[in-house]
């Protein structure tokens, strides 16, 4: 066979022997056509890795596919190798791109969350633009399935439980949350911002010094990042999103203010 499948790759397509149908699954998982393709190439040309290194931004199809650079014992197919691929090859796209192939996707195989984009193309696309473009893009989506977890936050329907750190207690929570709300304009830029993030922290006797606190932890009840925190977690339901200054400009005033003064009730 050309290609040989590693351990995970066969568990993975064990009940998919038909060849269509294992290409069905993967269609399914949501890899692009442009990153198959991509993966494809790095298994069949031992040169194709530093062709693609010396020429980041060239077409595929310039490629000059030799016979000769086959390997003739076969090539191994590496799952996790093609998820890095496709990570680099989404990462590459604009938005309005991956605005076009995550919404076909999502046609076909979530129609709910389909719904959801296409009510509102300029606010799907605003969302899939966050760290797009310049030297280092993010590379938050390796598949079209991973799009709902990484954005679902975004849609009110989709937005999970908030669900804070046990080390510290309610009234400190709900205190970094009414502060923040004290201050809260939709107008500042980021840096201004931030500022009155580490200004309510150092108010709460936290700490914006984490050198500090690496040297000694329980000089501080916590730091900046924690209550970063705290305020992602209310906003976005996830300790990990995008750019939190970022997704407040893009879900607005009223329904980023909606969501903490929820979140303060729910606490209460």
């Amino acid at each position: 066979p050309l290609m040989k499948m590693d351990g995970n790759s066969k568990r993975k397509l064990s009940k998919r022997k038909d060849p269509e149908l294992a290409l069905t699954y993967y269609k399914a998982e949501g890899f692009p056509i442009a990153a198959v393709r991509e993966y494809i190439m790095t298994i069949l040309n031992s040169n194709f890795e530093d062709w693609r290194r010396a020429n980041p931004d060239a077409d595929l199809d310039d490629f000059k596919f030799s016979p000769k650079k086959l390997n003739p014992a076969g090539s191994l197919f590496d799952y996790a190798k093609l998820t890095d691929v496709s990570k680099n090859e989404i990462a590459k796209m604009d938005a309005p791109k991956v605005y076009s192939l995550l919404s076909q996707w999502a046609e076909e195989f979530d129609p709910d969350f389909a719904a959801k984009l296409t009510a509102d193309a300029d606010y799907a696309t605003r969302i899939l633009a966050i760290g797009r473009g310049g030297k280092k893009p993010r590379k938050d989506l390796a598949t079209w399935q991973e799009a709902k977890p990484y954005m679902g936050f975004f849609y009110d329907e989709y937005l999970q439980k908030p669900v804070f750190d046990s080390r510290f207690d309610k009234e400190t929570v709900v205190h970094a949350l009414n502060l923040f709300l004290e201050r809260f304009d939709i107008t500042d830029d980021s840096a201004v911002w931030f500022d009155k993030v580490k200004a309510i922290t150092e108010e709460m006797g936290f700490t914006t010094d984490m050198k500090a606190y690496k040297a000694d932890p329980t000089a501080f009840p916590g730091t900046v990042a924690d209550v970063s925190t705290f305020i992602r977690v209310a906003v976005t339901g996830k300790t990990n999103s995008p750019d939190l200054y970022t997704v407040m400009q893009i879900l607005g005033y009223e329904r980023t203010v909606e969501r903490i003064r929820n979140t303060i009730a729910a606490l209460n």
